[in-house]
Order: C-alpha cells, then sequence, then structure tokens
C-alpha cells in the first residue's frame, strides 16, 4: 500500500506539471529520471525539491537526471536565468558521473593494498587490474613486478572525480547553453568527435570532414565519456597532477589553477580564460567544495 501510494503520488505530480504536456518521468532508487519535459515542468520540479542555490560550499543537490534537455529549450530566451537553468540540469549528471568514478577508485585502491601486502595478484584480481590499464590508456615498457609498481603510479592519479566547475562552465560554453544543434540532436554537449568512421553526425561546414560528432544515448553518457578523456587523455596530464596534489592537501582542486593548464581542450581563442570566466561569475567554483546527491523521496 505504502509503494502504491508513492506511485500514484508521482503519476499525480507528473500530471499536474503542466496542463498542457505531461512530463515523463521515472523514479527510481532516490533519483527521478526526466526522459521528457518543457523547460517550465524542468524548473517546477526542480522548485519541488528546493533545488536553486548552487553557489554555496557543501551543498547537496537531488538527484534529478535530465535524460536530454527540455523539449522548448531551443525556443528559450537568451538569459542569465536560462544559464542558471542549465547548470542546475548539468551539477546532478557531473555528480553522478563522480560517484560512479569514486567507485572506481575504491576498487583500484583495495587492488594496491593486497598488492603492496602480497606482491602477486590472483587471476581475477590481474584480469581487474589490466582492465583499469586499458581503459585508463596506462602504460610503462617496465616488465613483472616494476611493471604493476608504475601502473599503479600511473593509474591512482588518473582514476579520480573531476571538478564539477569545469565540466559544468565547458558544457555551457561547447554547447551554446545547451542550444547548438549537437546538443539538442544528439546529446552532445562538448563537441565530441569520432574520427574516420562513418557513424555519427556529419559536420555542416565541411562536407568532406574524416570526423563525426558523436551521438550519444542521453546526456549522462556525453558527462560521462567527457570526464573519462579529462582522466585519461594525455592533454589533460596536468590537470591531474594539480588534482593529484589537492588530494594529498585535503583540498579540491583549485578550479582556476586546472584551467590554466587547458590551454589544448579547443580551438576557441583563449578557451582557459572563457572557461574561468564563465565559473567565476556563476560561481560554480563553489561547487568543487565536497558537493553531494541527495536521494528525492
Amino acid at each position: 500500500m505504502k509503494h502504491f501510494f508513492a506511485i500514484t503520488i508521482l503519476f499525480f505530480f507528473a500530471f499536474s506539471l503542466s496542463a498542457n504536456a505531461t512530463p515523463i518521468l521515472q523514479k527510481k532508487d532516490g533519483a527521478i529520471y526526466v526522459k521528457s519535459a518543457t523547460t517550465a515542468e524542468v524548473e517546477e520540479l526542480f522548485k519541488q525539491y528546493d533545488y536553486d542555490d548552487f553557489s554555496k560550499s557543501k551543498t547537496k543537490f537531488p538527484r534529478i537526471f535530465l535524460q536530454r534537455l527540455p523539449s522548448d529549450w531551443a525556443q528559450v530566451p537568451d538569459s542569465h536565468d536560462k544559464h542558471r537553468t542549465f547548470i542546475r540540469i548539468m551539477l546532478p549528471l557531473v555528480l553522478k558521473v563522480n560517484e560512479d568514478i569514486l567507485e572506481e577508485r575504491k576498487k583500484l585502491e583495495k587492488l594496491h593494498e593486497l598488492w603492496q601486502k602480497n606482491n602477486k595478484f590472483t587471476e581475477q584480481q590481474k584480469m581487474q587490474f589490466e582492465k583499469f590499464v586499458e581503459k585508463y590508456d596506462a602504460y610503462t615498457p617496465e616488465k613483472g613486478s616494476a611493471r604493476i609498481d608504475h601502473l599503479f603510479v600511473l593509474l591512482l592519479p588518473k582514476v579520480d572525480a573531476v571538478p564539477p566547475s569545469i565540466m559544468v562552465a565547458s558544457a555551457g560554453i561547447y554547447s551554446d547553453w545547451g542550444t547548438s544543434r549537437l546538443a539538442l540532436e544528439a546529446n552532445n554537449l562538448y563537441r565530441t568527435e569520432i574520427w574516420y568512421k562513418n557513424e555519427g553526425m556529419k559536420p555542416l561546414d565541411d562536407a568532406n570532414a574524416s570526423y563525426r560528432y558523436k551521438i550519444f544515448a542521453n546526456l549522462a553518457e556525453a558527462v560521462a565519456e567527457r570526464a573519462h578523456l579529462l582522466n585519461s587523455h594525455i592533454n589533460y596530464d596536468y590537470v591531474r597532477l594539480a588534482r593529484k596534489q589537492a588530494r594529498k592537501m585535503g583540498v579540491p582542486p583549485y578550479s582556476s589553477q586546472l584551467v590554466a593548464q587547458m590551454l589544448h581542450d579547443s580551438n576557441l581563442k583563449n578557451i582557459a580564460g572563457i572557461i574561468d570566466y564563465t565559473f567565476s561569475y556563476y560561481k560554480l567554483g563553489r561547487t568543487d567544495f565536497m558537493p553531494e546527491l541527495r536521494s528525492v523521496k
């Protein structure tokens, strides 16, 4: 009876958000997954769960995950209020990806403890370790125990949470605050490319291009792939080094310091300065101070 009552309330809420269109929602494990909704319905949902201010340190954000941007997003006039709504859409997605990464890190740290204690792996542990090596593109020419020792040195700085401020600010910049063709039609927030494959969306300005833009099933996939790029690609070695140093000191990475290392992130002129200005203007740096997700009831 209790579960029936909760489900009834959810469907009543979904129906009552709008007289013209009903958002498609799914509530599961303390989270709401929004499959389809207008901007007004999303904002009402945020209001329902007291989700407004994201500029305070150690804020807990509700587990409200949009699978795609609002259906009328392209028609909403550009404004700071629209940007703030975009930020609120993005933050829970980034924090969920960080939760998953930190769960991975726990497994890697456990493997590291076992290796330091025994200096050997079981077959299962070896397979698990090699999956980390492949996924995070770690390499050393060394062999035997020296190889594993060195790979742990390479892997531990890579498998770690990404700064929400940079993830959100760069998504806003690269997707024109979610209004780009890629964001609206392909859930592609970061202009993620696929090279030398006949799949994805063709660039409109170059019919003969050797690349396509990747199509993501949902926004969460786009965020997860971007986070993995920051954690694995050689271009972001200095970002990970700064994050490693911050972890040793027990503090979040200083976003402005990380952005200064992102000069190769885009062909946009002064991309580091643009990202820095964006998260400074919207006070996004505060979202890096141990933010958490809270379950919704």
